[in-house]
């Protein structure tokens, strides 16, 4: 009796679920307006056929997330405050280049640096620092790979680094204020084009010698440039223009100026063999290669708008959640990354912080879900500029097929680990009332700065190298300027050797408090390190420490040296400090 009554409760059960599943099969599945699930198991598989390297902003990693899974695989620490990714190899194609699978650079805007990831290991063994001063806010692969072009966003001035040695060649753009921003190389290698957000223009530089030939008005505060497979046109991201300009590349002039949307910020292009199929770097051939559409991010309309070649106009518009920076493609065109600054609401709390999020859409203009979001994750830090390509590049190791290649060497002794907020305190307070200026206690500079759309007061912070320096800064926003978004962070970090020191976060409703030493003198930039607004760029302010023996510190005048070596950044002599040349 007893095995028969065990038999009949399994059957009893076994036909519970069975029909609850049949059940549950007939009824509609409950999705979020902006979600569209694809029903079949190959929607997230294990074994993802792209990859995707994304820069992530100031939580100093880099994620390595599958598509089109959307997992994230690895985070891997490289520095301060990561923004751009270029792969090596060559930039032939469109945003994802024409990677040979060995290193990816990355460029930290905290600290100055460029972070060489070894894609076969998943390891940093390298880091180059960038003359002082500079300011290094993107970087561009030239065609040859060898390589890479920089803006400097606090100076005014343009790179290019060769990236074997190190040797950086460094040229003004004047007249001040001057801020490059967005870099782009033309896949011909003839020219390297940088917009200017406080000119409101394109500059034009040869890339050999490096030298700028024309500055090209565009619409107001630009934010991207970025130029087409055939190396035929330019277009740009005209920030408060609503506009894209499209710039003719053999003229070197304004082509077309397209409405676009409200708050555009970044561009990037499908591209495709001369078959017009799908571009298999390593495969196919870089040469020939063009492209059909190009995706733009509309920061303030929530939105991606889909801008066709051939009739250079807007034909779609996409929404997204919300307030999309950056802007990524997948390496077969399948899908675009929408990089979005802000989550309100779409997740569960975590803390004062609030999570931003990568969201992938459906690029396919034949799938019955083209259009409509088909995963949304919550990610780490701030999500600045990411770049796919196909997995087949990464050696599977696990199973022991890996040609090593020199990837792993005798005298390859160092797996680099970035010291995050090293030789400083810091903590939260409740939201002080102090008024903002610097005084005095205890022998402690005491610096109380507020923070807001879309700046810092004090605007200018002096000290005396050697002075004890302890910074409470606060969020008094209420919401995002225009945007706003309840949930605004706002961060503050001085770029460079106290990069590690300061890369603060500001939630509303308290008091971030850093202490450290000012021990390298000069002139360095303070700005805000989560993306606050359109005007984000534009919040900064100056930390000066000067030298009593040298007198006031400035761009001209500065312990540039010592800076350049990044103390605690990394263990000594791990370090690959870049020589500034005249030429190369």
């Amino acid at each position: 009796m007893q095995g028969k009554y065990k038999f009949l409760m399994m059957s009893t059960l076994l036909s519970c679920l069975m029909f609850g599943v049949a059940n549950a099969a007939d009824k509609p599945e409950v999705i979020p307006g902006w979600q569209n699930a694809a029903p079949e198991a190959k929607d997230s598989p294990l074994h993802d056929p792209m990859l995707l390297y994304a820069a992530g902003g100031l939580d100093g990693a880099v994620a390595i997330i599958g598509v089109p899974s959307f997992r994230t695989y690895r985070h891997i620490p490289c520095g301060v405050d990561l923004h751009e990714v270029s792969f090596g190899g060559s930039n032939k194609g469109n945003k994802n280049g024409t990677p040979d699978g060995k290193f990816a650079y990355f460029n930290d805007k905290g600290s100055n640096t460029v972070c060489e990831l070894n894609l076969q290991t998943s390891l940093m063994n390298r880091i180059i620092a960038v003359p002082f001063p500079f300011g290094l806010h993107h970087i561009a692969l030239s065609t040859d790979g060898k390589h890479l072009f920089g803006t400097g966003e606090y100076t005014g001035k343009m790179m290019k680094m060769d990236i074997a040695s190190g040797k950086t060649e460094v040229i003004d753009w004047g007249p001040a204020p001057s801020a490059p921003d967005y870099v782009d190389a033309s896949r011909d290698g003839k020219y390297v084009l940088s917009n200017n957000y406080y000119h409101s223009t394109v500059g034009v530089f040869t890339t050999s010698p490096f030298k700028m030939i024309k500055e090209i008005p565009v619409g107001k505060n630009p934010h991207g440039v970025d130029i087409n497979p055939e190396s035929t046109i330019a277009v740009v991201a005209d920030k408060l223009s609503a506009t894209m300009t499209v710039i003719d590349l053999d003229k070197l002039a304004v082509k077309k100026v397209i409405p676009t949307c409200a708050g555009p910020l970044h561009n990037v292009m499908d591209v495709y063999n001369k078959k017009g199929g799908v571009y298999r770097a390593g495969i196919d051939s870089p040469d020939g290669l063009t492209s059909k559409y190009v995706y733009e991010s509309c920061f303030i309309a929530d939105a991606n708008v889909k801008v066709s070649y051939a009739k250079l106009e807007v034909v779609d518009e996409i929404p997204t959640h919300y307030r999309t920076g950056h802007i990524a493609i997948s390496a077969d065109n399948s899908y675009v990354m929408s990089l979005n600054k802000f989550s309100t609401g779409l997740f569960s709390p975590t803390g004062i912080v609030f999570p931003v999020n990568f969201e992938m859409w459906d690029a396919r203009e034949n799938s019955p879900t083209y259009g409509k979001t088909l995963k949304i994750m919550p990610v780490d830090g701030e999500p600045h500029n990411a770049k796919s390509l196909f997995s087949y590049f990464v050696k599977d190791w696990t199973m022991g097929q890996a040609e090593q290649g020199g990837v792993i060497h005798e005298g390859w002794n160092a797996v680099l680990d970035p010291a995050h907020h090293t030789k400083v305190k810091r903590f939260f307070i409740p939201k002080e009332n102090t008024p903002p200026g610097i005084k005095t206690v205890d022998g402690v500079k005491e610096i109380h700065m507020k923070a807001f759309s879309y700046g810092y007061i004090p605007r200018q912070v002096r000290v005396n190298l050697g002075d004890k320096v302890r910074i409470f800064a606060t969020n008094i926003d209420k919401a995002a300027g225009i945007t706003k978004n309840p949930d605004v962070t706002m961060g503050l970090a001085i770029y460079g050797p106290y990069g590690v020191r300061t890369n603060m976060d500001l939630p509303r409703g308290v008091t971030a408090v850093h202490e450290f030493t000012a021990d390298i003198a000069g002139e360095y930039e303070i700005f805000c390190t989560h993306f606050c607004g359109p005007l984000h760029l534009e919040m900064r302010a100056t930390f000066f420490v000067d030298d009593p023996k040298k007198g006031p510190s400035n761009l001209a005048n500065g312990d540039w040296a010592a800076a350049q070596m990044l103390p605690g950044l990394l263990e000594e002599g791990q370090l690959t400090v870049a020589e500034r040349v005249k030429g190369l």
